[in-house]
């Protein structure tokens, strides 16, 4: 029994050692059967790195307890719980992953109302688009602008957003 659980744990971790490399370097592990089942590797309780994370656990826990003097059973017994506790953390570590994305797009509807600096003149009558620097969605951005002001806003001028014509392009007023 000590070397099953000697082989499960050495194996499980030469395939984990084996996954950290794809991982790092930005490589990628599907594989398909006949049945078109696919047990990729993305993130989830029944995934490659959640089985592989139970397989190691079972191995290196039943392993331990064989050294440690335990009984065949009582080492099988320990070596399930770790397992299904690894099994378990790994899966919610990584479904908890995949929700660390973002979209990247800003949203300029937040702007209006806040205050910001031409950063290149707006024309005057919504003749053309400048530019302001205000922060949107939480990061400071450099926007195109317009105004309806009868004189254009030169560089560092105060401007405030007053609504969002497109897109991409806010209306703005001196503030």
């Amino acid at each position: 029994m000590t070397t099953m659980f000697l082989v499960i744990a050495l194996v499980a971790s030469a395939f984990l050692a084996l996954q950290l490399l794809l991982l790092m370097f930005g490589g990628d592990m599907d594989f398909d059967s006949d049945m078109d089942v696919d047990a990729s590797d993305g993130g989830g309780f029944m995934s490659i790195r959640s089985l592989t994370a139970f397989f190691g656990g079972f191995g290196w826990a039943g392993l331990a307890a064989r050294q440690a003097g335990w009984s065949g059973v009582a080492s099988l017994l320990l070596g399930l719980g770790v397992g299904l506790a690894f099994f378990v953390i790994a899966g919610f570590l990584f479904m908890q992953a995949r929700k660390l994305t973002s979209s990247g797009n800003v949203d300029y509807t937040s702007t209006v109302g806040l205050v910001g600096t031409v950063y290149l003149s707006v024309p005057p009558n919504r003749s053309g688009a400048g530019k302001i620097e205000v922060n949107a969605s939480g990061r400071v951005s450099i926007v195109a602008a317009m105004t309806s002001d009868e004189a254009a806003l030169p560089s560092s001028t105060r401007v405030r957003v007053t609504e969002v014509i497109d897109s991409t392009t806010v209306l703005v007023e001196r503030a």
